[in-house]
């Protein structure tokens, strides 16, 4: 189920936002070994590996997208979110644009505050109409 692939992404990419390596490697030892499906572990190579090679461009991407809001006081569980979900709109291409926003709002409600979910839903929304 890519839904606990999608999750484990999210958590490799909050914890990149913090550059700890240390809780990384726990992240990665736990969750990863869960995973079955080699499909999966294939997504979650690729996607992460996007991530990195573009983690500049989606940042910019994601400050580009705030309207009358500091881009550093953007929560790091929902940046991560977003840039998981930018990610897979921009340059993996192969999950509907719809699961990509569903999964992430999602993501926001289980791990993000009140208002998380609402706020991503918005962003990715213009990032499907291309502003």
């Amino acid at each position: 189920m890519r839904a606990l692939a999608r999750d484990y992404i999210f958590k490799k990419i909050y914890v990149d936002l913090f550059d700890d390596n240390q809780v990384g490697e726990i992240v990665d030892s736990v969750q990863y070994d869960s995973i079955t499906l080699q499909n999966d572990k294939d997504y979650i190579n690729c996607v992460f590996d996007l991530y990195v090679k573009n983690k500049e461009s989606v940042e910019k991407k994601i400050n580009d997208l705030l309207v009358d809001y500091i881009p550093e006081r953007v929560f790091k569980i929902d940046r991560a979110i977003l840039s998981l979900a930018i990610v897979e709109l921009l340059y993996y291409k192969k999950t509907p644009q719809a699961v990509v926003i569903n999964e992430a709002v999602e993501l926001a409600k289980k791990y993000g505050t009140d208002k998380s979910y609402s706020f991503v839903n918005g962003l990715l929304k213009r990032v499907i109409e291309g502003k």
